[in-house]
C-alpha cells in the first residue's frame, strides 16, 4: 500500500517543484521508500509541466524494481500507484503469452504493460484495489484511476489550468495553489451522515475520483469515464435456487480470499466474532499451511465488549489470536487524535477502535484481511429491514400517513417512534434516505446557509442510477455507491495507513459485489436472518451457536466513554463567539441542531448528533487554525 500525487499544469504556473512537499506529506502511507518523477510535454502550442510523487510500503517484490513512480518503454509511460492486483499474476502471464518480457515481479510493473497492450480497456481487467495516476507521454495524456468499489483514495483539483491530485487531502493542501475554502452543501451533508458524500470533499473546488471511474486529462481538459458501475451485471446470473446461491459464492469468495493472501511480508486478519470477519478468517486457515494471525479488541463496558466472541471463534478455527481490552484512556486519547488521522471531517466514532485495533495489528503483521462490506453486499444493516417493513405503507394515500407521523412526537423513544416518524415520506427514496439521516434539510440550512439545504442530493442520485425498481436493493446499491467508500472505506484506510499497515477486503472482490447485488430479497433473508448465503458459507465451516446472537456493530459507547469529554468540547468548540468568528456554522443554527437532537433523540443518538457538531470544529480547529487537538 502507498501514496500517491501529482501535478500536471502550464509550465510558467503549474508549481511542479510542491510535489516532494506532497509526497512527503503521505509519508505514513508508504514507510519503506519515496520517489519523485518529473518532465515536459508539449501539447499544441503551450508547455506542460507534469510531475508524479509516491510513497511505497512494500508488500510484494521488496527489492528497488518495485520502486516508484514506474515507467517503461523508456520512461514514455510512467506510473503512480497505490493498492494490489490480486490476478496480476493471471494478467501477466497473458502478456508473457503476447511476448512482453518482465523486469521485476511487481503488480505494478504488469499494470504498465497491461496498459501498453490493452489501453483503456486495462482497467476493467483488474481485479483489485487500486488508485493510480498514469501519464502517457507519447499521447500527453494523464489518467486519473480508481478501483469499482473505492477501497482506495484518490483526489483531485482543477484550478487555473493546474490539476492537482492525491491520495489525501493533505497532499493537495501543500501545492501553493491550493486555496481551502469550505464547501457548505458539502458540511451539511457531513452534519446529516457524519461523513462527507462523494464526489464531493469538504472543499469547494476539489472532488474525488468515484469508484470505478477513471479521469482523463488531454489537451488541457479533464474529462470522466465510467469503466464500471454499481449494479452491474454479474459474468453469469445468480442460481435460482439457494443452495446453489450458497455454493457459488462460497467459490467466489474463496478464490477471493486467496488471491488476497499472497504477500512478500508478514500477514493476518482482523476478527471481532461476527459473521463477515469470521467468514473471511475461516476462508483464510483453510487455505493456510500455518496458523493464522489474528485480530480482535473489546472493551471494558461488558455491553460493547465482544471480545469473548472472536476468542471463541478463533480457538474453533485454530489461529493464533491476539486482543486487546480498550480502557477508557486509550479511547479518550485516540479521539484526541483523530483530526490528525483523518484529512476530512469524519464523525464515525467506529474510527476510535479501528485505529486501535490497527496499532495492535501493525505490531505483529504488514498486511491484515478484513471483513468489511457484508452488511452493504447481504442488507445485513437495520435500515434495510426497516425500509422492506415500511415500504409497504406508501401504498396508503401521504395525506393519511402524515398525521400518523406527528404521532410519533408523542410516543416513548423507540422504533416504532423512529418507524411512524418517516411514514409521511413521499416516495420510498425518501423514506430510505430518511431512515439513515438524522436532520431535515431546514435545519441544516439554517446551519448550514442556502447550500445546505439540500442534503439528500448524493443519496437521491444514487438511487435514481441503481437501475432497479425494488427498494431494497436500490438501498443497497445506495449504500455501495456512498456508504461504504465514503464511510466504511475511508474509516479503514486511514486507520491502517497512519501506521502502514495495508488492510484487504475480499468480501468486495467485484465478481462477490455483482452477484450480491443481483440477489433477490428472499436469498438475502431467510429464516428470520439476514445474509443469509454469507451465513450459510460460514456455518459450513464454524458452528452456528458460536455467531448467532443479536446484531452488534464496530463502535463504542461514545455517550459514556466521552461523556466528560463532549461537555467539554461543546463548550469549547461550540461556543457561539467562536462559531461567528469561524463563519463555517451559525450559532442559532447549531442550537437548533442540538435543540432537535434533544426532543427526538434517545441519550446515545443526541451524543453521536454532538460528535458530528464537535468533530468538524475540532478538525477545522486544527487543520485550519493550527491548534493542538484538545
Amino acid at each position: 500500500m502507498c501514496g500517491i500525487c501529482g501535478v500536471l499544469g502550464p509550465v510558467d504556473h503549474a508549481g511542479i517543484e510542491d510535489v516532494g512537499r506532497m509526497t512527503r506529506a503521505l509519508a505514513h502511507r508508504g514507510p519503506d521508500d519515496l520517489g519523485t518523477w518529473s518532465s515536459r510535454v508539449r501539447v499544441g502550442a503551450e508547455d506542460f509541466a507534469v510531475a508524479l510523487g509516491h510513497t511505497r510500503l512494500s508488500i510484494l517484490d521488496l527489492s528497488p524494481l518495485g520502486h516508484q513512480p514506474m515507467s517503461i518503454d523508456d520512461r514514455t509511460i510512467i506510473v503512480s500507484y497505490n493498492g494490489e492486483i490480486y490476478n496480476f499474476q493471471d494478467l501477466r502471464r497473458e502478456l508473457e503469452g503476447r511476448g512482453v518480457a518482465f523486469r521485476s515481479s511487481c503488480d505494478t510493473e504488469v499494470l504498465l504493460q497491461a496498459y501498453r497492450v490493452w489501453g483503456v480497456d486495462a482497467f476493467a481487467r483488474f481485479n483489485g484495489m487500486f488508485a493510480f495516476a498514469l501519464f502517457d507521454a507519447p499521447r500527453r495524456r494523464l489518467y486519473l484511476v480508481r478501483d469499482r468499489v473505492g477501497i482506495k483514495p484518490l483526489y483531485w483539483r482543477l484550478h487555473g489550468g493546474v490539476l492537482t491530485f492525491g491520495s489525501e487531502l493533505e497532499a493537495l493542501r501543500r501545492h501553493r495553489g491550493f486555496e481551502p475554502r469550505i464547501d457548505r452543501g458539502a458540511l451539511g451533508r457531513f452534519l446529516r451522515h457524519g461523513y462527507v458524500c462523494g464526489p464531493e470533499t469538504i472543499y469547494s473546488d476539489t472532488r474525488r475520483v468515484m469508484p470505478g471511474e477513471y479521469l482523463l486529462w488531454e489537451q488541457g481538459k479533464l474529462s470522466s469515464h465510467a469503466y464500471w458501475h454499481v449494479g452491474a451485471s454479474p459474468a453469469t446470473p445468480p442460481p435460482e435456487r439457494f443452495e446453489d446461491v450458497v455454493d457459488t459464492l462460497d467459490a467466489l469468495l474463496g478464490d477471493a480470499v486467496e488471491r488476497q493472501m499472497i504477500s512478500d511480508v508478514p500477514l493476518g486478519g482482523f476478527l471481532s466474532g461476527g459473521v463477515d470477519s469470521s467468514t473471511v478468517v475461516a476462508l483464510m486457515q483453510e487455505r493456510s499451511r500455518h496458523k493464522v494471525r489474528t485480530f480482535s479488541i473489546g472493551f471494558e463496558d461488558a455491553d460493547y465488549d465482544e471480545s469473548s466472541h472472536a476468542r471463541a471463534v478463533a480457538q474453533h478455527l485454530g489461529t493464533v489470536h491476539t486482543e486487546l481490552i480498550v480502557r477508557r484512556a486509550e479511547a479518550v486519547q485516540v479521539a484526541r487524535e483523530l483530526p490528525d488521522l483523518y484529512d476530512e471531517p469524519f464523525a464515525d466514532s467506529s474510527a476510535i477502535p479501528t485505529v486501535l485495533l490497527s496499532r495492535l495489528t501493525r505490531h505483529h503483521v504488514t498486511v491484515a484481511l478484513s471483513g468489511d462490506g457484508g452488511d452493504e453486499l447481504f442488507a445485513g444493516y437495520p435500515h434495510h429491514l426497516r425500509l422492506a417493513q415500511l415500504a409497504g405503507w406508501l401504498r396508503v394515500p401521504r395525506a393519511l400517513r402524515v398525521p400518523l407521523a406527528s404521532l410519533a412526537a408523542w410516543l416513548p423513544r423507540g422504533r416504532l417512534r423512529n418507524g411512524l416518524f418517516h411514514l409521511g415520506a413521499a416516495d420510498a427514496a425518501e423514506l430510505a434516505y430518511g431512515l439513515q439521516s438524522a436532520f431535515d434539510a431546514p435545519s441544516l440550512a439554517a446551519a448550514c446557509g442556502p447550500e445546505g439545504a439540500r442534503p439528500a442530493l448524493p443519496y437521491l442520485e444514487a438511487w435514481a442510477s441503481a437501475g432497479t425498481d425494488d427498494p431494497l436493493r436500490r438501498s443497497m446499491q445506495a449504500d455501495v455507491r456512498l456508504y461504504l467508500p465514503d464511510d466504511i472505506l475511508v474509516k479503514v484506510d486511514r486507520a491502517t495507513m497512519s501506521v502502514g499497515l495495508e488492510a484487504r477486503v475480499p468480501i468486495l472482490d467485484h465478481r462477490v459485489v455483482e452477484l450480491a447485488l443481483a440477489l433477490p430479497r428472499e436469498h438475502l433473508w431467510r429464516g428470520g436472518a439476514t445474509k443469509a448465503p454469507l451465513r450459510e458459507v460460514l456455518y459450513r465451516r464454524v458452528p452456528r451457536a458460536l455467531i448467532e446472537r443479536p446484531k452488534h456493530g464496530f463502535g463504542i459507547p461514545i455517550h459514556q466513554l466521552l461523556a466528560r469529554e463532549l461537555v467539554e468540547w461543546q463548550r469549547l468548540y461550540l461556543a457561539p463567539s467562536r462559531l461567528a468568528e469561524e463563519g463555517n456554522l451559525s450559532p442559532d443554527g447549531v442550537a437548533g441542531l442540538l435543540g432537535l437532537a434533544r426532543g427526538r433523540f434517545d441519550h446515545a443518538l443526541r451524543a453521536a448528533v454532538l460528535w458530528r457538531l464537535v468533530s468538524f470544529q475540532r478538525w477545522f480547529a486544527r487543520r485550519h487554525r493550527g491548534e493542538a487537538a484538545a
